[in-house]
């Protein structure tokens, strides 16, 4: 007996034994997205230039199907002289791979993304992201391509981009893109991997009510093991032991007890008792599930794995101990698995003393970081002036940058920053604001932070030193004027240079010796105004770095930012690079494999954006390791430039600089 027949027949056996006639599950509404517009056109114009048609398409040539959006055969009828008359026109097949969630005005990556892509390598680029890219600029990068509209190649259609892409979103934490995107896949053309890939995105993230209606549309269609577990995990939480009997029986009946994780989860559930801890080594979405209807938390060491699903299962349970649920939340927010705005639910349902949070500067630091940072962030969150706020603020700040998270605190509480005034009165705050402002890419407010900075500056105070320290930020997200080309076609050409190996003022030798050549002058006009103050700022930042105590973080600093400059064709001073001229020369560097520095360069080239963005994502993945080859990331924003993601470019490289800050 099948295992669809063996659902069908408990259905039947509880529908007698209950007395209500059986009515088939629906598929949610939501399951079924129109097909995009463009793909619609497509096929409309590949309906009526397919060859052998009577009518030539209108270049007069025969048409095909330049696309590649569908297969087989399509017929049209001779146009009739009536032009009132009805046409009737059949469509070519369109090809529900190619189907997102983001077209460009969304930030999705075009259409034409996979220009010069196979299928197949494709499908390995998307399987080979990473699950926890180093930055959160490359894991934006990551979802967008995930879940950009785009035509894809026909060369190895049994090859499925779609089960790839949703299949990396849920091993990255996106889960509401992964459920999205399989909800925009027309219901017929889902297979099993698709539903199940939706269902256990939605047992990730603690949706197990949403989880059990799309459990309940598909159980008619699919009849691996998996849904009977998943049905008997839905009657264990709908507390209907009969139904949930049934199913368990026909799971040991059909595959023993090998899953001992599942029956043992499942005991639990029955008998309130304690889960024996071994079980719970490599949870699965199931067994979270499970362990959320058994009330009972994930082990504690489930945190160190690095698995998604148990550091987002520990996020949202109720179950789990309050203080391992905040350091929970802050590596998942670091890894991109939650968002800001959950990392501040999460610190503001934290139950704190009052007397603890009016006197918040004062008191002792708490024993865990994470309550520290959900002590002052409710604090600075319920306090209504702003001079108190602000100052909260500030140490909230302080101590991120010490422990190296100052990029999630600027992410945490940019809206609390924004009800800041920005005025002279608040000068001492500026630079914490301004850099908070870059950080969240709020460049307008930035900016008016930084004129508060420049106009407050004075001898009496450290605004100016702060602000020479922080000029390279500054250059880069482009609030200071370099005197470098704007991101245009010439911006282009020196990122092609950059590419290429090519450097400015590169001699050339002959039988007179070295010659130096003139400088190659850019086609638009140099601000040299703009070019004197940049190489003066550039001294007055490098008088810092030789006073720092850490001379091995300043020299990795500056080399960083002399690569990054020359990624975005920004002016090294000339002998700036000499301070940096020290032996040994050959060093242990952790940098990128020759094929991806390879195929990243042929893909900025050869203007193939989906190959660009999948490279530079691998190749910043050393972004956050020790003597990591700053090269390698100037190539990658020289790369992202050139395919024109040039704001991706910047904020990866205000990202960089801003995690080196300690």
């Amino acid at each position: 007996m099948t295992l669809r027949s063996r659902l069908l027949l408990q259905t039947c056996l509880l529908a007698m034994m209950t007395g209500t006639g059986l009515a088939p599950g629906t598929a949610n509404a939501q399951n079924s997205a129109p097909v995009p517009l463009f793909l619609k056109q497509e096929a409309q114009q590949d309906a009526v230039t397919q060859p052998g048609n009577d009518m030539p398409a209108n270049n007069g040539t025969t048409g095909s199907n330049p696309g590649g959006f569908g297969s087989g055969s399509t017929s049209v009828n001779s146009f009739p002289s009536d032009p009132n008359a009805v046409q009737s026109v059949t469509l070519q097949a369109i090809d529900a791979e190619a189907v997102g969630t983001l077209d460009p005005s969304q930030g999705g990556l075009g259409v034409d993304m996979w220009n010069g892509t196979t299928r197949k390598s494709a499908a390995k680029l998307v399987s080979e992201l990473p699950a926890t890219p180093a930055t959160h600029t490359a894991r934006d990068l990551q979802q967008r391509l995930l879940l950009s509209v785009a035509a894809l190649p026909q060369d190895t259609p049994k090859v499925s981009l779609l089960e790839a892409r949703v299949a990396k979103l849920i091993n990255m934490g996106a889960l509401d893109g992964a459920i999205d995107l399989v909800r925009a896949t027309p219901q017929g053309s889902r297979g099993a991997m698709l539903a199940q890939a939706e269902v256990n995105a939605l047992l990730i993230a603690g949706r197990i009510d949403d989880a059990c209606a799309t459990i309940e549309s598909y159980s008619a269609i699919y009849d691996e093991m998996f849904w009977l577990k998943a049905a008997a995990m839905c009657a264990l939480h709908a507390n209907d032991p009969t139904s949930a009997a049934f199913s368990v029986d026909l799971v040991r009946e059909m595959d023993g007890e090998s899953d001992a994780t599942f029956f043992g989860l499942v005991a639990a559930i029955r008998g309130g008792t304690a889960v024996d801890a071994d079980l719970l080594t490599d949870l699965r979405p199931i067994d979270i599930a499970l362990l959320s209807i058994a009330k009972q938390s994930i082990p504690e060491s489930q945190l160190e794995t690095g698995n998604a699903v148990s550091i987002i299962g520990l996020t949202n349970a109720v179950a789990t101990p309050t203080d391992v649920r905040l350091e929970a939340a802050h590596k998942a927010e670091n890894l991109g698995l939650i968002s800001a705005q959950q990392l501040g639910d999460i610190y503001s349902a934290v139950n704190f003393d009052p007397a603890d949070l009016e006197n918040a500067l004062d008191d002792a630091a708490e024993g865990v970081q994470a309550r520290q940072y959900a002590k002052l962030y409710q604090a600075a969150a319920k306090s209504d002036v702003p001079a108190v706020r602000a100052e909260i603020l500030a140490a909230l700040f302080e101590t991120a940058q010490i422990e190296g998270d100052f990029l999630q605190a600027a992410r945490l509480c940019a809206p609390l920053v924004e009800e800041i005034p920005i005025n002279g009165d608040f000068s001492w705050f500026a630079i914490t604001a301004l850099k908070t402002s870059i950080a969240v890419n709020s460049i307008e407010r930035a900016a008016s932070w930084l004129q508060v900075a420049k106009s407050s500056a004075n001898p009496g105070n450290d605004i100016s030193s702060r602000l020479s320290l922080l000029y390279p930020v500054l250059a880069i997200s482009g609030l200071e004027d370099t005197g470098a080309p704007k991101p245009n076609d010439d911006a282009v050409q020196v990122n092609q240079d950059v590419m290429n190996g090519a450097t400015t003022n590169q001699p050339r030798f002959g039988l007179g010796g070295a010659v130096t050549p003139a400088p190659t002058q850019p086609s638009q006009t140099v601000d040299l105004q703009a070019l004197t103050d940049h190489r003066s700022r550039m001294t007055e930042w490098q008088e810092i770095q030789a006073a720092s105590s850490d001379q091995a973080a300043a020299r990795r600093n500056a080399e960083l930012v002399f690569n990054l400059y020359d990624g975005f064709g920004i002016e090294v001073p000339e002998g700036a690079w000499n301070s940096l001229l020290i032996a040994p020369y050959a060093e242990e560097r952790t940098t990128i494999s020759s094929v991806v520095n390879h195929y990243l360069r042929v893909g900025a080239t050869g203007n193939q954006k989906a190959k660009t963005v999948a490279m530079a994502i691998q190749a910043q993945q050393i972004a956050t390791m020790p003597n990591a080859d700053p090269k390698a990331l100037a190539d990658t924003v020289a790369a992202l430039t050139m395919v024109g993601l040039q704001a991706d470019a910047q904020h990866l490289a205000v990202e960089l600089l801003l995690a080196s800050d300690r």
